[in-house]
């Protein structure tokens, strides 16, 4: 695939002045475990794909207390609405269109009345995140992540965050569709929570990264893992000729299969401001919450980096 030799003038411009403007930019927190808090059912396999039309109240409101805890970029709920997921579902392309079209409305609209925020596009695995095993081939790849990339741009998302990633195979590949948008990609690999710092899929961290870096995406981040997981991932991470931000975002609690995570609420939100710290301290320039935080959680990164 070829990337386009320049960008649309407005294309990644929102993305740009917040690099400019932050020194480090933090990140919403979940949406899932949130939508569970505060009442709303996800029951396996659709789990949040409908929220925005199930309860689009609660999620702009999700929204609103990630940009009050101070988080700059909030990510739409598009984590399962690809066709791809919706058409092993049962459900037709247009209805992955539509809930596409009306997760990053709720973003949108979230940010317009708090008066500030980017709306981060999610474009997560195809198949199962915790199951790199199942990854399609290449040209699957390529072919739903392209479409879904475009759903996601046509929606008015300001940067594509390609998540939770198992495999750098898939990465680099959802990646390069993504690019083909002209807008800031992100990518972001999923840790294995037992190791230290290695992709879920088992590759060795600095090889799987090799493939993503050859990239022109806009920054590099490992998600959806511990914190002690992540931290020792960044510590691996440390590449003196690279230019772009790198980021991070843990998770608390354990996976299950009904509802999709049992979150972990032993652990003081406060905690996890200290954490970012020391992220920061490794040269993380983008830090938010994974699956089991909540607005608390990005309040105290907000406390810490401001």
């Amino acid at each position: 695939m070829t990337h386009p030799p320049t960008h649309p003038a407005a294309a990644g411009r929102p993305w740009h002045d917040l690099l400019g403007a932050r020194a480090v930019i933090v990140l919403d927190g979940a949406t899932g475990t949130e939508l569970q808090r505060r009442g709303v059912p996800t029951p396996l396999p659709l789990w949040t794909a409908d929220a925005a039309v199930r309860a689009a109240d609660t999620l702009r409101q999700i929204h609103t207390d990630y940009l009050q805890a101070g988080a700059d970029i909030v990510t739409a709920n598009t984590f399962r609405t690809a066709p791809y997921t919706m058409r092993k579902l049962g459900r037709s392309e247009s209805e992955a269109v539509e809930l596409t079209q009306r997760s990053v409305a709720v973003a949108r609209q979230a940010c317009a009345a708090f008066g500030g925020g980017l709306v981060a596009g999610c474009m997560a695995p195809l198949e199962d995140c915790f199951h790199p095993e199942r990854v399609p081939p290449r040209d699957v790849l390529l072919r739903e992540h392209a479409v879904h990339a475009q759903h996601l741009l046509a929606a008015g998302v300001d940067i594509l965050l390609v998540e939770t990633m198992g495999t750098a195979r898939e990465a680099h590949d959802a990646a390069e569709a993504a690019l083909e948008t002209g807008l800031p990609v992100l990518v972001s690999l999923v840790l294995d929570p037992r190791g230290d710092g290695d992709p879920l899929s088992g590759e060795d961290l600095e090889v799987a990264w090799a493939h993503i870096r050859a990239l022109p995406v806009a920054g590099l981040l490992v998600n959806c893992a511990p914190a002690h997981v992540v931290t020792a991932a960044l510590e691996r991470m440390q590449w003196g000729d690279e230019t772009r931000p790198l980021g991070a975002y843990a998770n608390f609690g354990v996976q299950n299969d009904t509802d999709g995570w049992t979150p972990d609420t032993t652990t003081p939100a406060h905690e996890y401001g200290r954490v970012a710290r020391t992220w920061c301290g490794l040269g993380a320039r983008i830090v938010g919450g994974c699956c089991g935080t909540t607005p608390d959680h990005i309040r105290a990164i907000s406390r810490t980096v401001a």
